[in-house]
């Protein structure tokens, strides 16, 4: 019997592997991103509960399959903080706001994750042909 490795606590989203993040996770990666970014707290759209139900719809939770990669998610937010103008009024942005009205950009992350993927697999079908090839001479 292996033992498995006890993992970092779910608000360390530094020390976690990005494979290894839930929706604590996120939301502390969240939180931390949008004050360094904003300069502002993180404020969630609709509550905490609802986002952690938007996150956990994507990534998958005990009782919901997954969605999304991590990875997937990660980028999503990465882009939408990015390209987000912060105003007087709106001085932040929040997971919640950015899936409701910024899905342009998970369709992105989604086809760029899909030509990754596909792009992946062409390259190990040459490798394999390439392999028999070699083994034929």
């Amino acid at each position: 019997m292996t033992k498995r490795k006890k993992l970092p606590s779910a608000k360390d989203w530094q020390a976690r592997h990005i494979d290894d993040w839930n929706t604590t996770t996120f939301h502390t990666y969240l939180s931390d991103k949008h004050k360094e970014i904003f300069g502002v707290d993180y404020v969630p759209f609709r509550g905490w509960r609802v986002e952690q139900g938007l996150i956990g719809n994507l990534i998958g939770t005990k009782t919901k399959a997954r969605q999304a990669s991590n990875e997937q998610v990660k980028r999503f937010i990465d882009e939408c903080f990015a390209t987000y103008k912060p105003s007087r009024e709106y001085p932040g942005t929040s997971f919640g706001f950015s899936w409701a009205y910024r899905k342009n950009i998970w369709q992105r992350v989604q086809a760029e994750s899909k030509q990754k993927a596909e792009a992946v697999r062409a390259e190990e079908e040459q490798k394999v042909g390439w392999e028999e090839l070699a083994e034929w001479l």
